[in-house]
């Protein structure tokens, strides 16, 4: 859940730091926790959900919903994104679906963000070849290390391959406290394979609250530290891609 809720607080802070930006965010894992933190419901019929860019269909404008944020919009995903892996195999084009509908997005929104499933799919690659910039929200584990091999070795194929300008953007820390032995021992490991934020997201039971009242953490505790330590990495985030407008 630490992945959705990255990819929710970073979309309503980017959106909150410059009310002239427009901004996107994208549900793209077939869970549909984002689609229905922000919709209040899952169920919405596939035409009308990013399952339709994979189907070759353009961007329309009853994709778009929008949020209590007047500059930010929202793409649900659906539970058929599971059926994209057997129909895209195979596919010439099977791999820039998503990037070839974005084109049409970016002359619409400043910056648009992809929440990706979990695994690197079929889905996950397309957002891979649309994307400029990767962001890796990590817990400190032993499976995190291994996990962040994982993409770089993803990241380094679609490169050579795809697209020669996706760049990791850096990792950023989620639930952490600092002063565990565990983080104190792990967090060195991972600064040897891959850049880190300086901004690290804490625990806070606030951002359960704030899912379940279908409300970002900026609106329902805007001085809770999860909510600050957000509007933080914003911060940094718009210092390495630049503050567009």
């Amino acid at each position: 859940m630490a992945k959705t809720t990255s990819a929710l607080a970073l979309a309503h802070a980017l959106a909150r730091r410059n009310p002239a930006r427009r901004v996107l965010l994208i549900d793209l894992d077939s869970q549909r926790n984002a689609t229905a933190i922000v919709l209040g419901t899952s169920d919405i019929p596939a035409e009308r959900t990013v399952f339709s860019l994979f189907q070759g269909q353009p961007p329309r404008s009853e994709l778009l919903f929008p949020t209590t944020l007047a500059n930010l919009f929202f793409i649900p995903a659906s539970l058929h994104l599971v059926e994209i892996e057997p129909q895209l195999s195979g596919a010439l084009d099977g791999f820039f679906r998503l990037g070839d509908a974005l084109q049409v997005l970016r002359r619409e929104f400043s910056i648009i963000l992809l929440d990706c499933p979990p695994s690197l799919s079929v889905v996950t690659i397309n957002a891979m070849v649309a994307a400029d910039y990767l962001l890796i929200p990590l817990q400190i584990s032993k499976f995190s290390v291994d996990g962040i091999q994982t993409i770089r070795n993803a990241v380094d194929t679609v490169n050579r391959r795809y697209n020669a300008t996706l760049k990791i953007a850096g990792g950023f820390l989620t639930l952490h406290d600092a002063r565990t032995t565990l983080s104190q021992a792990m967090l060195p490991e991972i600064e040897k394979i891959l850049p880190l934020f300086k901004t690290t997201i804490p625990r806070s039971v606030a951002v359960e609250e704030a899912h379940l009242l279908r409300q970002d953490i900026h609106d329902y505790a805007p001085h809770n530290k999860v909510a600050q330590a957000y509007a933080a990495l914003a911060g940094e985030l718009e210092v390495l891609i630049g503050d567009r407008v």
